[in-house]
């Protein structure tokens, strides 16, 4: 499991922006700076490596913060999601 805590600031919705991956599972939310509530969350499954579709994540983070943030928390989840890859006979 990886996490992480991106704290924005006013350029995010809520201005903090947490995402947590379980294998191939990515949860995303935006909490309230404040209170730490959470404002808004999803959660994608990310199939394999090859054909996967980030566009989907893409889009919901571009609509929680800029487009530059939104392309430096894809980067990390592209860097932390694990797949299994099954040997074929």
């Amino acid at each position: 499991m990886a996490q992480k805590t991106f704290k924005i600031g006013e350029y995010a919705i809520g201005g903090i922006i947490t995402v947590r991956i379980i294998d191939t599972i990515v949860g995303i939310n935006a909490l309230d700076w404040n209170t730490k509530k959470v404002v808004m969350n999803n959660t994608f499954q990310v199939h394999d490596f090859h054909g996967c579709n980030y566009s989907e994540i893409d889009n919901y983070l571009n609509e929680l913060t800029s487009s530059y943030y939104a392309d430096r928390i894809l980067n990390w989840i592209k860097l932390n999601v694990k797949f299994e890859f099954y040997a074929t006979k």
